[in-house]
């Protein structure tokens, strides 16, 4: 029995991930994608409509004869709050989301303060989820390095995830603010499966995402990116901001190799000029200016929202 129901939340958790890329599936797609039997996919499909995860799209086909089936995805199923922590020139913008699966926003709630301290996300918290109880899961885009729930920004560390799980019980994410951004931009650039981003929030406060073989590098202590701490740094403090980033970017195509680099900057707007470049133009990544942050990181929150979902709710049939 207990082989069957195994067997039984695999083929949903599979059939479950093909609904999750967005598209529209008949029955044999999702057989060509999965490999499963006709008859397990009915199964699957059955669960699934009852249950409201999926709908039916549309029925193609003549008149006579059986019609095609398609589903999609239900976004109104499940849903995010995402909290894209900004740094601004007074302090820090909680830009807090309720995202459908679709990634459609819902609702919005800004919230401004001077710097991290003990209630750090606690208003955004409360006010949205008093607004939306049903919240399935919380995904947190932040400064700072974010280990199991902890957000640790220089002297500051707050444990996040145990606040939300002693009171909200609710299944969460926390991550640094330039890793969600580098996943929201290879989102758009899938074809290169080894880029960075780098981000510059003051001359010498940088940090780094980097996306190896399609997957984001953490580190063993999710330190991976934070480039602010590297040795040389403490010497460039009379560099300007513009050659220390030219500098920053040299050295990680150097080190990573990567196809593509996305660089921005709040100090350099325009467009960096490599005149003497080291590299041999073949081992060079393309590197492109990118004129925001933002809507990158919203990006990169709902993949990571998407991802987790699958792997939170996968086989469950509760």
């Amino acid at each position: 029995m207990a082989r069957s129901t195994d067997l039984k939340n695999e083929n949903i958790k599979t059939v479950r991930k093909c609904f999750y890329s967005g598209a529209v599936l008949s029955m044999n797609r999702i057989r060509k994608e999965t490999g499963l039997s006709h008859g397990s996919i009915i199964n699957v499909i059955r669960q699934l409509e009852e249950r409201g995860e999926i709908l039916l799209a549309e029925k193609s086909g003549t008149s006579v004869g059986r019609k095609t089936h398609h589903y999609v995805l239900n976004p109104e199923y499940r849903h995010f709050l995402a909290i894209d922590v900004r740094r601004t020139p007074d302090g820090f913008l909680s830009h807090t989301c309720r995202l459908n699966l679709n990634g459609d926003v819902q609702d919005v709630y800004d919230h401004a303060f001077a710097e991290m301290d003990d209630q750090y996300l606690d208003e955004e918290l409360q006010v949205m989820l008093k607004r939306h109880p049903d919240t399935d899961m919380i995904l947190i885009s932040t400064p700072g390095i974010c280990t199991n729930g902890v957000i640790a920004n220089g002297p500051f560390r707050h444990d996040v995830g145990r606040m939300i799980e002693e009171q909200y019980h609710i299944p969460y994410v926390t991550e640094n603010d330039v890793n969600v951004a580098s996943i929201g931009f290879y989102n758009e650039n899938p074809e290169r499966k080894n880029i960075a981003v780098v981000y510059q929030a003051a001359k010498t406060v940088l940090g780094c995402g980097v996306i190896i073989n399609g997957r984001l590098y953490n580190g063993f202590s999710h330190a991976a990116g934070e480039v602010r701490y590297l040795p040389f740094m403490s010497e460039r403090q009379d560099t300007s901001a513009e050659d220390l980033l030219r500098e920053m970017i040299l050295s990680i195509a150097a080190v990573l190799n990567p196809q593509a680099i996305g660089y921005y900057s709040d100090s350099v707007h325009e467009d960096l000029v490599f005149d003497n470049n080291p590299l041999p133009q073949q081992h060079t990544p393309l590197l492109i200016h990118l004129k925001e942050l933002d809507s990158y990181r919203m990006k990169g929150l709902y993949s990571i929202g998407m991802y987790n979902m699958l792997e939170h709710f996968g086989g469950n049939e509760q």
